[in-house]
């Protein structure tokens, strides 16, 4: 029983061969066989009961099978009329809910039909009422109808009782469907247009009130401020809009709008006051819906060629009149953004084709100066004396061209940005007119002095421009004291960012100018410089005496600047100053520099002088190396002669050069320049 496989192969395989493990695996085999024949033996009768057992059961079972589908087939015929049932009761509670709501529908109904039926016998009774009452009004007036239009005040209690019938009727929406209101509506109208027209030629103010509160009570402002420009305004003024009678005014259109604004102040007035004192009235503006509506219509029809562009000297006058005769109409209607906001405004002034008149004076104005600007720099681009004291035509052709852009005959303020634009165009053309005059100088036929006296007359000029159009204050104010104080206030904070630009770029120029005159100037003087390399042949093995002086290319060099001095001294101040300081400054690097306009430019001109000197400098320094290790050879020579002797009776020729170059640096002519430059300094500091 305690038997265990594992266990048993576990120790025969640890401690036995195979041969005895398979006899005993055999004889094991052998036991199992002899104790299942055994229980076959001892249990066969068990083993019969059972299956006779389960063979009944089986039996039992299928017996089973038959009531089991007869129950399957009842329980789907019961689920069947469970369905059914479920479903009707559905439909029924569905039925019941429909009659329930359709029977409080109908009962609402019923209650909003009984309440619709008291109201419209209300509004019945009400329509009857209130035609009752139009009828007697309308009776009223027929019957008594002179003596209403010569007593306003009855008239006004008609209408005021006709207007609270109204209002009250209208309350409910019922207004619009009696005609015999709307017909007496009219009537009254009628009245109260022939009371108002008397009262107006009668100038009295007490009708006039009056009659302004009936048309109010009426809600009929428009009628008012229509009676009035067609019996009014159209008489008194359309005479005036007419063909034959600007011929009268020698087509100055001015004086048919300051006429036409007389009007106002002599008839409108009184309805202005009486508005003013009376706030109830306010809906009322006569001006514009009156006075403004007929003149526009008038302009349009009686005066249709007076915005044509063709004429510019005339188109811009009629413009600013019509412009300005906008804005007093605006000022007198109490909003001077009407000439922004009301369309009327809009479109009458964009009858005026502005593109067209600026295109016309775009031509004539650029055109001009480019005429002016063909002019090649030579003895015709000079003028006698001006008003703005410049030299050169082309600066004078500028100066005119900008007063014309921004004369008061020409500018218009809707076209002030592109006038604006204008002024930058002509100032970037005059400043392209110098850049071609410089790339084309070696083709100018005056000669060198001539040429010189172009760039400084230019530099003048773009000086002077620059002062006229450039802007040298923070303060916006200063524009009032330029051309440019024309433009609108609104657009002049733009014209710092102008002015700045246009000082830039004519610096620029003006620094272009002096920088090629600099160049020129520098080279005159470097020419003679490069006779510093000749230095050491004048002293080596020469047996010359020490120099006490400076050589005589030094003093040459400076002749070209003290004569440039001397030729423009009376004509430029600070230029000049800044060219000769820098061309000096080219020259030697030695001077002394105590101004504060002198270091400006690079020394370009000093380092090909140094450069030359530092060459000379170390060929020296060569020759006395070899002389050295000649010397060190030389013991006996050296211990004869002794070296005290020597450096004091002779000077070798090396100590000559650098003396040479020494006094070079400061130069006779250069204490004379430096004079010179102290002299102009005093009078420009």
């Amino acid at each position: 029983d305690n038997f265990n496989v594992d266990q048993c192969l576990s120790k025969y395989t640890l401690k036995s061969d195979l041969e005895i493990l398979r006899s005993d695996l055999k004889n094991y085999g052998n036991e199992l066989h002899q104790q299942m024949a055994e229980i076959l033996r001892t249990e066969t009768e068990a083993i019969v009961n059972l299956a006779e057992y389960l063979t009944n059961l089986s039996s039992k079972i299928d017996d089973l099978s038959l009531p089991i589908r007869q129950l399957r087939e009842e329980i789907k015929v019961t689920h069947f009329y469970l369905f059914i049932f479920d479903h009707l009761i559905l439909i029924t509670y569905k039925t019941l809910y429909d009659l329930t709501r359709n029977s409080k529908e109908s009962y609402y109904q019923t209650l909003d039909t009984i309440k619709n039926n008291n109201i419209r016998r209300n509004y019945l009774n009400l329509k009857f009422e209130i035609i009752s009452s139009a009828m007697y009004i309308d009776d009223m007036i027929k019957t008594h109808e002179d003596d209403l239009f010569d007593d306003s005040v009855i008239l006004e209690r008609a209408v005021n009782k006709y207007s609270f019938e109204y209002n009250y009727l209208e309350g409910f929406g019922l207004a619009s469907d009696i005609e015999e209101i709307n017909f007496v509506k009219k009537k009254l109208t009628n009245m109260v247009n022939k009371i108002f027209l008397k009262s107006i030629k009668n100038i009295d103010e007490v009708v006039i009130l009056r009659c302004l509160r009936m048309y109010d009570n009426l809600s009929q402002q428009f009628e008012a401020e229509k009676t009035y420009q067609i019996h009014i305004v159209r008489p008194a003024l359309k005479h005036l809009f007419t063909e034959t009678y600007l011929e009268t005014c020698n087509q100055d259109v001015n004086r048919i709008y300051n006429e036409a604004l007389d009007f106002i102040g002599l008839k409108i007035t009184i309805l202005l006051d009486i508005l003013k004192r009376n706030n109830e009235l306010k809906s009322f503006n006569f001006v514009l819906n009156s006075f403004w509506v007929e003149v526009d219509k008038l302009s349009r029809e009686g005066l249709p060629y007076i915005t044509a562009p063709g004429n510019p000297e005339l188109f811009q006058k009629r413009f600013k009149s019509t412009w300005n005769f906008l804005l007093k109409v605006a000022e007198k209607c109490g909003d001077q953004s009407l000439i922004q906001t009301n369309k009327s405004f809009q479109d009458h002034i964009r009858r005026f084709n502005l593109p067209v008149y600026f295109e016309i004076r775009f031509q004539q104005i650029a055109g001009q100066f480019e005429s002016d600007a063909i002019i090649k720099p030579g003895r015709n681009a000079y003028l006698s004396s001006n008003e703005i004291n410049c030299t050169l035509r082309i600066t004078l052709a500028l100066w005119e061209a900008l007063s014309v852009t921004f004369n008061s005959d020409v500018f218009i303020n809707n076209l002030a940005d592109q006038f604006l634009k204008l002024s930058m165009l002509l100032l970037a053309r005059y400043l392209k007119w110098f850049e071609v005059a410089l790339e084309e100088h070696d083709t100018f036929p005056d000669g060198a002095d001539a040429w010189e006296d172009f760039i400084i007359n230019s530099i003048n000029d773009l000086d002077i421009i620059k002062n006229l159009i450039g802007f040298k204050s923070d303060n916006i104010e200063y524009v009032g004291n330029k051309i440019y104080s024309i433009i609108p206030q609104n657009i002049q904070p733009v014209l710092v960012k102008v002015f700045q630009m246009n000082t830039n770029i004519i610096t620029d120029v003006s620094i272009k100018l002096q920088n090629h005159l600099i160049t020129t100037k520098s080279n005159e003087s470097l020419s003679n410089l490069q006779n510093v390399a000749a230095i050491p042949r004048l002293y080596r093995r020469t047996n010359r005496s020490a120099p006490k002086e400076a050589s005589n290319y030094m003093v040459e060099a400076i002749q070209p600047i003290l004569k440039f001095y001397n030729k423009f001294k009376a004509t430029m101040k600070k230029e000049l100053q800044i060219i000769l300081d820098t061309v000096i400054i080219n020259i030697t690097k030695q001077y002394e520099m105590h101004h504060k306009h002198i270091y400006l430019f690079t020394v370009k001109c000093y380092s090909r002088y140094s450069t030359l000197v530092e060459e000379v400098l170390r060929s020296v320094c060569k020759t006395e190396e070899s002389l050295r290790r000649l010397k060190n050879r030389n013991t006996q020579f050296s211990e004869a002669v002794p070296e005290d002797a020597e450096a004091s009776d002779t000077m070798s020729d090396e100590m000559k050069i650098r003396e040479q170059i020494k006094l070079d640096l400061y130069p006779l002519a250069m204490e004379k320049a430096r004079k010179s430059m102290d002299e102009l300094r005093g009078q420009t500091c």
